[in-house]
């Protein structure tokens, strides 16, 4: 009788695990989906509208970076993910149109970590990005975050780090 019981349970517990996909509880992220970079793939929100930016300099098609874009236009991602290190041009700071707001540069071993923030001048948005060199392997990899206004940042922000968290890179 107890034998039966185990396996009822077992039973039972292995439904659960096949039935929460179908509520709704499946890995966050995981039916998002995917970019396709020259050397990197990632996942982004469903109805957000894909705009690949900076043609890759190592990959006969493709692009090393991309931005990824609400419906309503709310909020941006970003990621720039060459197959070697490499310059994210896109994204440089616009002296006319924007003030520094913070910049913060950190050693951790052999990667150089840069985070800045910058705003519009005219208080349309705020964006942050995260540039990550890593001077041995001589890589770099940036995420950004643009958005409207902090309710927008708020709204976003779990998505925006599920975002960062599928970045799947690729070498030779």
């Amino acid at each position: 009788m107890r034998y039966k019981h185990t396996i009822c349970i077992f039973l039972m517990f292995f439904s659960l695990i096949l039935y929460l996909p179908a509520m709704g509880m499946a890995a966050e992220g995981s039916d998002w989906p995917t970019y396709k970079g020259a050397w990197f793939s990632i996942k982004y929100p469903p109805g957000f509208r894909v705009r690949p930016s900076l043609k890759s300099r190592d990959a006969i098609t493709g692009y090393d970076s991309a931005f990824f874009v609400s419906p309503q236009q709310e909020v941006e991602f970003y990621v720039f993910s060459p197959h070697w290190s490499g310059e994210p041009e896109d994204i440089k700071i616009d002296p006319n149109r924007e003030l520094l707001v913070s910049e913060n540069i950190e050693r951790k071993g052999n990667k150089n970590v840069r985070t800045v923030t910058v705003k519009d001048k005219a208080g349309k948005y705020v964006r942050s990005w995260i540039d990550t060199q890593d001077t041995l392997a001589n890589t770099r990899l940036v995420f950004g975050i643009k958005y409207k206004d902090q309710a927008s940042y708020n709204k976003y922000r779990k998505q925006y780090l599920i975002f960062k968290n599928s970045l799947q890179q690729f070498s030779d």
